[in-house]
């Protein structure tokens, strides 16, 4: 009597199917485990990395230490500029009179301090931010693209300034009517978002070559200037020789055993 034929099964090493199969139980456990996977149970693929920004276009969403370094570089480059001009004109006052004495009605230290950091904190904050983590500034992006993000950046301060003036205007609108919420909505922004954006586009030129400034120890040239292709790695030269091993000539063997030579 003939033995039934056995049909593979799914737990058979042979059957073609089996690996797979394997392999989506033992992801479908590990989903479990970590309380996750799809509401249906089936089997989802690891996703693959997500790509970098496109360093050519205007906008490249994201997050890295290099744009946040840029952004800190153009931002402070600004500041300096601003904190550097205040102090000129600090200076200036302070010879008509004393640098803690009011001119005009106003302390000159804490005029000084309001034109430079409180005034245009809005900007320096949109600025940053957007700098940071919407339109970085890198080494890898062309020097138009660096300066139109820049602008964009420039953009995003001054909306600061504007949303900031949304707040004073209201409040100053009940005593001076709409022309307050006016000026401060709209043209104390823009006048003060132009000059600290053309500020910006010059700060950002600086932090971009700076970022792209060569960092050798040996004070070779190496690749990350702007504008530059790396060099194809050189292949080193061997450090150890080969060793050549001395030529032996054949000679045959001497017989040292059996009966003595023939005339003797």
């Amino acid at each position: 009597m003939s033995t039934p034929e056995r049909r593979p099964q799914p737990d058979d090493r042979g059957y073609y199917g089996a690996g797979w199969q394997q392999q989506q139980q033992q992801y479908q456990q590990q989903q479990q485990q970590h309380g996750g996977g799809p509401a249906g149970g089936g089997f989802l693929p690891p996703r693959p990395p997500r790509r970098a920004g496109d360093p050519t276009r205007a906008f490249a969403p994201g997050a890295s230490g290099a744009a946040v370094a840029g952004a800190a570089i153009a931002v402070v480059g600004v500041l300096a500029v601003q904190a550097l001009s205040g102090l000129l004109g600090m200076i200036g006052t302070s010879l008509y009179v004393g640098p803690f004495s009011s001119y005009g009605g106003h302390n000159v230290v804490l005029s000084f301090a309001t034109a430079v950091f409180l005034t245009p904190f809005p900007f320096y904050a949109g600025a940053f931010l957007a700098l940071a983590f919407l339109t970085p500034i890198t080494r890898r992006s062309p020097l138009p693209v660096v300066l139109l993000r820049a602008v964009l950046g420039g953009a995003a301060g001054t909306l600061a300034l504007a949303l900031v003036g949304v707040v004073t205007g209201a409040y100053g609108a009940v005593d001076a009517g709409p022309r307050r919420l006016l000026t401060d909505v709209l043209t104390s922004p823009l006048q003060r978002g132009m000059p600290l954006t053309a500020m910006l586009l010059a700060a950002a030129t600086v932090a971009w070559l700076w970022l792209g400034r060569p960092r050798s120890r040996t004070g070779r040239p190496t690749s990350g200037t702007p504008g530059t292709v790396r060099p194809a790695d050189a292949v080193p030269p061997a450090t150890v020789q080969p060793q050549q091993q001395p030529t032996q000539q054949w000679a045959p063997p001497q017989q040292q055993w059996g009966p003595p030579p023939p005339g003797r």
